[in-house]
């Protein structure tokens, strides 16, 4: 993917990349509040990115590994961080939390199956931040996702 970054100047999501092909439904709602806001992806899924002002802390590797469940160097290998810096207007803010919850009732069952799209003032389970493309120009730059390492109690 950094590949396509670096030769067309932007990084747009995959359908055929999903893990998970039972989040197609939830991802095209977040598509429809995208577009609902301006934000056009192109017939593409999101790209899906973490807020705050660095990522160089553990909190990033533990959330990558919680997701993409890499067990050997050769699966880190192939995951990288970016660090970005991307516009207001072009990004979609929403909670983590009730994301998951919604996730979770659409393909679960139960529940509402209505997003909340609102961010409350203390979100324990963080702000996720969905953009229709990464640009070039947004990227600070670019490290190899390294394991999660707990904090020396000491």
């Amino acid at each position: 993917m950094l590949e396509a970054l670096e030769d067309t100047g932007e990084l747009v999501g995959d359908w055929d990349r999903i893990m998970i092909r039972n989040y197609r439904a939830c991802y095209e709602v977040m598509v429809a509040e995208m577009a609902r806001r301006g934000l056009d992806c192109g017939g593409r899924p999101p790209v899906w990115a973490w807020t705050g002002p660095d990522t160089r802390d553990n909190a990033v590797a533990l959330t990558a590994e919680l997701l993409l469940c890499p067990q050997t160097p050769e699966e880190y290998a192939r995951y990288a961080v970016l660090d970005l810096d991307v516009p207001d207007d072009a990004v979609l803010l929403s909670s983590y939390g009730r994301w998951n919850d919604f996730t979770e009732s659409i393909i679960m069952g139960g529940g509402s199956p209505e997003m909340d799209w609102s961010i409350g003032r203390e979100e324990l389970s963080g702000v996720q931040a969905c953009l229709a493309r990464v640009t070039s120009g947004w990227v600070l730059g670019a490290r190899p996702l390294e394991p999660f390492k707990p904090a020396d109690g000491s």
